[in-house]
């Protein structure tokens, strides 16, 4: 027998009902980007496994638990993108975008890869939508994505659903102040700390220690020090300048002393749009002056930016039953039965989807009760029929689905009369399908 195949652990199918969500998602993140001056960027599906080494680094979780990597058949290492903007960086170093305009505005809708244990929220392959400014550093770049992001959510009907947290890592220097702080505060707390905590410790993983696991630990993050009061007078007045402008939005925020990420490249701003009630991510961003250096540039250039998974996205948006418009649907069914009139039927359903129309059949060599059957799986709401009969006399039966009548008119009339029952064919832009601007 043959083997039963199913898709690979902690990857999965975007079935039609879930391509809604994705197409949907698509088109409100290209007209907001778009609208903001942003151009897409499509970078390749792995990298050089050492530019994951660099912007990473050696001790973020991602690097040592949850890469792709692997040799080709000359031995170089490459590693699936567990993210997309190490490649966003290194293609704009790489193309020298930096002799252009700047800042760079750019967006990606991409496909990445994690080995992570798979759950309800993580997979292994995961669709991941974002931007990068790249070669400013400024406090009112920091608000705007985030203003960008929060008004995705909106677009998306969850932005009522979730919580905007912010905090600043400083800059170098301001987090080694810190390092040493927390260092000298967990020293002889050890006990307190779970064994995977512990080892942490042990790696100077730092921030890792502000993600508690048990209540103990959730004690001594709330006594440890906190950033914020390690910060140096330029960087206090980059923070403070961001939320000026943040409140000049009117957006509510908090300031949240805990919140890190889980990559050594980010400095200054850092935000999470975050499941009310929840630790659950659904957007995070923020300010990384120092990663295009550290990539190879010549010089520092300003970069920010934000990321939000699609599916997790999606899940909340499925969560709290919000609808998606969609245009995967079927208007017309035809139907012919023998050989002269499907070579008759065929040139009218091409004739009707030139124009327009969402039309299906001619289908397979089933009788015309079969076809009829087949249409109301459909869903249609009118159904053509031809037969040898309706050929010789240039005609075409038009059932209306619903109720069941059905009337005979000549062929040549055919557009005409479904424009007349269906109105005319519907548009396919971004303005549309979003029904505002």
């Amino acid at each position: 027998m043959p083997k039963f195949f199913k898709a690979p652990t902690g990857t999965f199918d975007i079935l039609p009902a879930d391509h809604d969500y994705l197409t949907f998602f698509k088109k409100v993140v290209r007209h907001r980007f778009r609208q903001a001056g942003f151009r897409r960027i499509t970078t390749p599906f792995f990298e050089e496994s050492e530019a994951f080494e660099r912007s990473l680094g050696t001790s973020s979780s991602i690097f040592t638990r949850e890469l792709y990597s692997f040799k080709d058949r000359q031995g170089r290492e490459y590693t699936l993108r567990p993210e997309v903007t190490t490649g966003v960086v290194r293609s704009f170093i790489e193309h020298k975008m930096y002799t252009g305009p700047l800042p760079a505005e750019l967006y990606y809708i991409e496909p990445c890869f994690r080995f992570e244990r798979p759950n309800s929220r993580t997979r292994r392959q995961f669709w991941q939508v974002g931007c990068e400014i790249l070669g400013e550093s400024d406090p009112a770049i920091d608000a705007q994505i985030i203003y960008l992001g929060h008004r995705i959510l909106e677009d998306l009907k969850i932005r009522k659903f979730c919580d905007l947290k912010i905090n600043t890592f400083g800059d170098p220097e301001d987090r080694k102040r810190y390092f040493n702080a927390l260092e000298n505060f967990y020293q002889e707390k050890e006990r307190s700390l779970s064994p995977s905590m512990r080892e942490k410790l042990k790696q100077k993983r730092y921030f890792d220690l502000l993600t508690p696991t048990t209540e103990d630990e959730e004690i001594l993050v709330e006594m440890a020090p906190k950033m914020i009061d390690h910060l140096s007078k330029e960087s206090r007045d980059f923070f403070d300048e961001t939320l000026v402008y943040l409140n000049s939005f009117g957006i509510e925020y908090t300031i949240d002393p805990a919140l890190v990420r889980p990559v050594e490249y980010y400095c200054h701003t850092v935000f999470e749009f975050r499941e009310k009630n929840s630790k659950n991510k659904v957007l995070v961003g923020g300010r990384y002056d120092g990663l295009l250096k550290k990539m190879g540039a010549e010089k520092v250039y300003g970069g920010a930016g934000f990321a939000a998974g699609v599916d997790r996205v999606t899940a909340l948006m499925k969560s709290h039953k919000i609808e998606v418009p969609h245009k995967d649907f079927r208007q017309i069914f035809l139907a012919a039965t023998g050989s002269v009139a499907k070579k008759q039927a065929l040139p009218l359903l091409v004739k009707l989807r030139e124009h327009g129309f969402h039309a299906v059949g001619v289908l397979g060599k089933t009788s015309i009760q079969d076809q009829v059957i087949r249409a109301e799986k459909f869903k249609v709401p009118y159904m053509l029929l031809m037969g040898d009969l309706e050929v010789q006399k240039n005609q075409v039966i038009i059932r209306n689905m619903k109720n069941r009548k059905q009337e005979v008119i000549d062929r040549d009339i055919v557009i005409e009369k479904m424009t007349e029952l269906l109105g005319n064919p519907p548009l396919d832009s971004t303005e549309d399908f979003l029904g505002h601007e």
